[in-house]
């Protein structure tokens, strides 16, 4: 009995000691173990492919070293699977149009390579798989952008070639990407793609995923719904990108990544990356193995696979699709207006439109008077938009002087708008209580159609340009037209709908920065802009409100205390948001700096440097500091000679500088300046005979009222650089190398500070 007594004592203790786990549920952390076994796509073997990309070879912007490593680790592992692999080297030389955010031209010359590999099918008939393999820079590792998409890639490369296939598969690794998609333009400009079906990008892996559409052309139709379909059926979360009012869609570089250099071939083609705004990693040194989601891979991968095997478009080679249309999500279901729909829906548009113009026209008896009445409200209502937007930007200008930063709530960007949104409405209710003094029409129907001429105007514009650009506004003119019969708050509300839709979508990605740049140092555009988009909303407002003036009138005056005391605790409480986190910290450069044979360290930001920064380097507050270097010597000598012919009143100099350094470079630049146009002609640094057509090597004049031109190359680089410059006038030109800083001097731990090192050298020269 006592036996049994113990038997069962020792039985429910050790039952316990398995239930407690059960109570209280861990997370394992461990690392991924390669299972061969595994007959499908494998995440963890994927991402040991991705560790080896980061651990073992690190950064690998365009050209380098490194890059080069990664393209033979590539190539290996290609072969080993029974691919047939082929490289594609390419030196290339890309121009950088002066911008509003760069006033000098540059150009580069990118060294690079793809790297092709081909498993060949019962049928010509080639599905092309791509995915870049460069970094962004010198110190960003690129885990997640873009050796995840690299590690999805290798893994299909083992899996498909273990099945039975008919079409043909081509897996294509871009090189120099991140310099403006310079790989796959490159290769799209040489490949017979006669007899291509589709292509998908690869590029950033991870959840929430976004299917992106939109290059400087967007995907067929058709292509977008066999995907989102598979998508949908496969329970995976998804929003489908297509940037119809673009930043990126008509700039040199076009789309987000290398699918786009197929669109503009014809190719149907899209891409598969993270969803909204990239965190503060998107090319900095923290995009480092940690924020590789496992996870995410297994469900890109497996998406990825059946993507290759189920979709099927009935045409090879380059084609011709249907652009101009509109998706609409709802969802995982998606919606496609055909450019065709939106041409019937405009036209119908304007057909009401004009119906309801002549229905009012017969219904005024003085319409002679209702013009100039519009026309009226018109000017008034633009100089209230000027004030209420102006006005709106108030807790910006008083927190900018306060904190003195330039770019508050970097980290909260819904802050951007959700602040002016606010701040404006509070301004509007206070000075719309006092509106019924100024000089201005009473009658509804004058703000109706003042509503009606600038929105037709507006709509018919952008038509002329591009239906789908124009879409918004037709929506909203619809929108005003129903507002005749049925005036409704609610109506005026939701005619801008989707206005807000393309900011939510901006302020959700990486053009956030650019965007928030842009604003800033073009303020009084910007304002013109947004004074403009609120002139309908505010007579549409109006409309709704002069019928039931008595109403709205208390109202207005009744919320004017509430509207002013919300609207400067609003402006007070955002001085409590912080400008960074751990998820968007400030970016700071620690550069080792060589002028004139003397070296310092220069710790620098767009932003102040913290307060603790700065007092542990016994400096000065500010956003740039210098303290001494340990270093004795520069990391590269320059010898320089220079001959000079006249001819007539131009000076042609013959320039060369002799580099001498122990460590490559990895940018090499040169700046010239000078007070009077100039042209150069070198074959050495640039070869003139890759430079696109009719483009000549000339000085741009600058704001300054000087000349000035940037030039600059990725490895290989060389210990020669020569050149003739034609001018009538001295010049100056800077040498300029960048090498990464692989063990610097000075090391700064802080978890709101993304830090970038670098060895920064530049001389300048007058001749």
């Amino acid at each position: 009995m006592k036996y049994f007594k113990s038997m069962v004592i020792v039985f429910v203790v050790i039952l316990s000691l398995l239930t407690i786990p059960a109570l209280f549920p861990t997370k394992i952390y461990a690392t991924p173990i390669a299972d061969d076994s595994v007959p499908g796509f494998s995440g963890a073997k994927a991402y040991e492919h991705v560790k080896y990309l980061v651990q073992k070879i690190g950064p690998r912007p365009a050209g380098s070293k490194s890059e080069l490593k990664a393209a033979q680790y590539i190539n290996y592992v290609l072969n080993q699977n029974g691919w047939k692999v082929r490289e594609q080297p390419f030196s290339k030389v890309v121009v950088r149009e002066a911008s509003a955010l760069q006033l000098e031209q540059q150009v580069e010359l990118i060294n690079s390579q793809n790297i092709i590999a081909e498993l060949p099918g019962t049928l010509p008939d080639t599905i092309v798989i791509g995915a870049h393999y460069d970094s962004a820079n010198l110190n960003a590792p690129g885990a997640v952008d873009n050796a995840s998409g690299v590690g999805v890639l290798l893994e299909l490369a083992r899996v498909l070639s273990k099945e039975p296939h008919q079409e043909t598969y081509q897996l294509i690794f871009f090189g120099a990407e991140e310099y403006g998609l310079v790989g796959s333009q490159f290769y799209t400009a040489q490949a017979d793609l006669s007899a291509v079906r589709w292509m998908l990008n690869v590029d950033m892996v991870g959840t929430p995923m976004e299917i992106d559409a939109a290059g400087k052309k967007s995907a067929p139709p058709e292509l977008i719904k066999q995907v989102t379909t598979l998508a949908r059926e496969s329970h995976l979360p998804f929003h489908l990108s297509r940037d119809f009012i673009t930043m990126t869609r008509e700039s040199s570089q076009g789309g987000g990544s290398d699918f786009s250099s197929f669109l503009d071939q014809g190719i149907p083609a899209l891409g598969l990356g993270i969803s909204g705004r990239p965190a503060g990693y998107f090319h900095r040194p923290e995009d480092r193995l940690d924020r590789v989601s496992l996870e995410g891979m297994q469900k890109v991968g497996d998406y990825t696979h059946l993507l290759i095997k189920n979709v099927k478009l009935d045409k090879l080679g380059p084609v011709v699709w249907d652009d101009l249309y509109l998706p609409f999500q709802l969802g995982n279901n998606i919606f496609i207006l055909s450019s065709f729909g939106i041409r019937i829906f405009i036209f119908i548009t304007f057909i009401c439109t004009g119906w309801v113009l002549i229905r009012f026209y017969k219904k005024m008896d003085k319409h002679n008077l209702i013009w100039k009445k519009a026309l009226g409200v018109l000017g008034i209502t633009l100089i209230f938009s000027i004030v209420v937007v102006g006005l709106s930007g108030i807790g910006e200008l008083l927190w900018h002087w306060l904190k003195q930063i330039q770019f508050l709530w970097y980290a909260y960007p819904a802050l951007f708008l959700g602040a002016r949104i606010g701040i404006a409405l509070g301004f509007f209710i206070i000075l719309a209580s006092w509106f019924y003094k100024l000089p201005i029409a009473r009658d509804p129907e004058s703000y109706w159609l003042a509503g009606v001429i600038l929105l037709f105007g507006a709509s018919f514009l952008l038509t002329l340009i591009r239906i789908d650009i124009a879409f918004p506004f037709v929506f909203w003119l619809l929108c005003m037209d129903l507002l005749f019969f049925v005036p409704s708050i609610l109506l005026v509300l939701i005619s801008p709908y989707f206005i807000y839709r393309l900011h939510f979508e901006l302020l959700n990605s990486e053009q956030w920065i650019n965007f928030y740049q842009t604003f800033h140092q073009h303020f009084l555009i910007f304002l013109g802009i947004y004074s403009l988009l609120l002139v309908p909303f505010f007579v549409a407002a109006l409309h709704v409100a002069s019928r039931k003036k008595q109403f709205w009138q208390k109202q207005l005056y009744r919320s004017r205390k509430p509207a002013l005391l919300v609207t400067g605790i609003l402006i007070l409480t955002l001085g409590l948001v912080p400008n960074y986190t751990r998820d968007y910290p400030q970016a700071v450069t620690v550069r080792e700096e060589w002028s004139n044979s003397n070296g310092l360290v220069h710790v620098f930001s767009d932003e102040n440097l913290p307060s603790q920064l700065v007092k542990d380097l016994n400096a000065q507050e500010g956003n740039s500091i210098y303290v001494p270097t340990l270093k004795e010597k520069p990391p590269i000598v320059v010898e320089t000679s220079v001959s000079e012919r006249m001819n007539n009143s131009k000076r042609t100099l013959d320039v060369s500088f002799k580099l001498n350094y122990t460590n490559e470079p990895y940018f090499i630049r040169v700046e010239l300046e000078s007070d009077q146009p100039f042209e150069v002609q070198t074959d050495e640094f640039l070869p003139m005979s890759k430079l696109p057509r009719k483009l000549q090597l000339k000085g741009l004049k600058q704001p300054s009222g000087k000349y000035a031109l940037i030039m600059q190359r990725t490895p290989p680089q060389r210990n020669l650089i020569r050149m003739s410059v034609e001018t009538e006038s001295v010049m100056t030109c800077y040498v300029e190398a960048v090498f990464p800083d692989p063990s610097p001097q000075l090391q700064i731990q802080n978890p709101l500070l993304s830090l970038d090192y670098q060895i920064w050298f530049k001389e300048s020269y007058d001749f």
